[in-house]
């Protein structure tokens, strides 16, 4: 079995977990929590839609996008250099945090969130009610982050883990569910809990990447699940300690 990588992209990432979906959470997330919301690759490109998005930002950002930009990269180096969730405040006044997003406890992402005014906020009033800029104590958007962190904890998988796991397995236990799947659905099923791609499984098991596209299909149908992120927990539901 091909050794699994240590780290992916962030658009590896973002294929993995699936656009659409992150950018559903993320709308709701926003919505649910009044805030600002998008995830950005390490290089500061969006990977998903600004939910939320402020139009004093906006407006602002049209004006002044160089200051704007420097502040979001000097924030950005800080949250790749700690790994820990912070709260800036940016020259408008306005708060916001940066959290890192991590899988196979790799960073990947970072979530940057909030545009709001706080109680120690220097936003004038009139700003605020003309561009409906949200009232919040900073303790509370410090904790809106912290729950976002730990909500994307629970798509970070630890690939080594389910690498040594499916080493591991026999002749007799390939099949980890329960007969539903044949041997070689079996095979593909384990291979994409992995991490791999269709064009990696196809080059680790010696066949096309349009039967392993009908395999996953298969698996999928069998299983009664919808994508690939249900079929890993499916798979680590099934198989202890996974």
């Amino acid at each position: 079995m091909k050794m699994m990588r240590n780290t992916f992209s962030s658009q590896e990432w973002l294929k993995f977990i699936g656009k659409e979906k992150l950018q559903t959470f993320q709308d709701s997330f926003a919505r649910v929590d009044n805030i600002s919301l998008c995830f950005f690759d390490l290089e500061g490109t969006p990977l998903t839609v600004w939910s939320n998005s402020s139009l004093l930002c906006h407006q602002i950002i049209q004006n002044n996008k160089k200051r704007c930009q420097q502040e979001k990269e000097k924030s950005m180096c800080f949250i790749k250099k700690t790994q820990q969730i912070k709260l800036f405040t940016c020259y408008l006044g306005l708060t916001y945090f940066m959290c890192p997003v991590y899988y196979n406890n790799k960073l990947v992402a970072i979530a940057y969130g909030g545009g709001i005014a706080t109680e120690a906020q220097t936003v004038p009033q009139e700003i605020i009610e003309r561009y409906n800029i949200p009232l919040m104590p900073q303790r509370k958007l410090q904790r809106i982050g912290e729950l976002l962190v730990q909500t994307m904890a629970l798509v970070n998988f630890d690939l080594n883990v389910v690498e040594n796991i499916g080493a591991e397995k026999t002749e007799a236990d390939l099949n980890v569910f329960n007969g539903i799947l044949s041997r070689r659905e079996a095979e593909v099923a384990m291979l994409i809990c992995q991490g791999l791609s269709n064009k990696q499984i196809a080059e680790q098991l010696f066949i096309s990447e349009k039967t392993i596209k009908t395999h996953v299909s298969n698996i999928l149908s069998k299983l009664d699940i919808k994508d690939r992120m249900q079929l890993i927990l499916e798979y680590c539901r099934i198989v202890p300690n996974a």
